[in-house]
């Protein structure tokens, strides 16, 4: 049967489906997280065909309402972490004060001479070294953030850095944040994002970089990550003066 369709409107069948899940998942029907009918499922109760049931999946997917997992099919997406700007604490003492569970882990760290972007935003001279470390952030689970920290060569690769790199500055190397400037420029996923994001290659993306400041303005961390377009949001308060 079509249920809740109508087959006398000029309006396409696939576009009501998925107006009329959308409508389902807002009211809670199908709550975040949860497991959407498959689509031989949805062909039953809808009475429509499998054609029609993809579109309509697909318009979901593209709106950020649902997430396809392959050999799983399609749950409801969590709504987005949102973070507010301006904000000075470390990604993972912001997560965790919204009582998400945040877990980190170093896919990588050297000491190396980094491309001249690095070398002058860290104000440094030409084959200065520095330590790079690279991390894969889960929130709850789920892959969100793909970053890659560069600090002064003082920073030992032989520290623990799947925690706050901001508590590791300031509690061994007295260097205390205290100011930052940020960049954030809407990108696409390559292959070794997507990989490790769990998203599909060219999904939405955001690449933010980051400059730390201690006390004495002098900048002790430079940042570049990539975060999913579809599980993460900035905010920017803004203040008339």
């Amino acid at each position: 049967m079509n249920k809740g369709l109508d087959l006398n409107t000029p309006v396409p069948l696939y576009f009501q489906l998925q107006e009329y899940l959308r409508q389902e998942i807002e009211e809670g029907k199908y709550p975040s997280g949860s497991h959407l009918p498959t689509e031989a499922e949805l062909v039953e109760m809808y009475g429509v065909s499998r054609t029609t049931v993809r579109e309509a999946l697909r318009g979901l997917a593209h709106r950020g309402l649902i997430i396809k997992r392959q050999g799983l099919g399609s749950f409801v997406a969590n709504n987005k972490i949102v973070e507010v700007l301006p904000g000075l604490v470390s990604f993972s003492f912001e997560m965790e004060a919204r009582g998400f569970a945040v877990e980190s882990y170093v896919l990588e760290k050297k000491v190396l001479i980094p491309p001249p972007r690095v070398l002058n935003a860290l104000q440094l001279s030409q084959k200065s070294q520095v330590t790079q470390v690279r991390r894969l952030r889960h929130v709850d689970k789920v892959p969100i953030v793909l970053s890659t920290s560069f600090l002064h060569n003082e920073v030992s690769i032989d520290e623990d850095f799947s925690g706050s790199i901001y508590s590791l500055l300031e509690s061994k190397y007295d260097q205390r944040i205290i100011s930052g400037r940020t960049s954030i420029e809407a990108g696409t996923a390559n292959d070794y994002e997507s990989d490790l994001l769990e998203i599909k290659l060219g999904d939405a993306v955001l690449q933010i970089t980051w400059l730390a400041y201690n006390e004495h303005n002098i900048p002790v961390e430079y940042s570049e990550a990539t975060y999913r377009g579809d599980r993460y949001r900035y905010v920017v308060q803004l203040r008339r003066y």
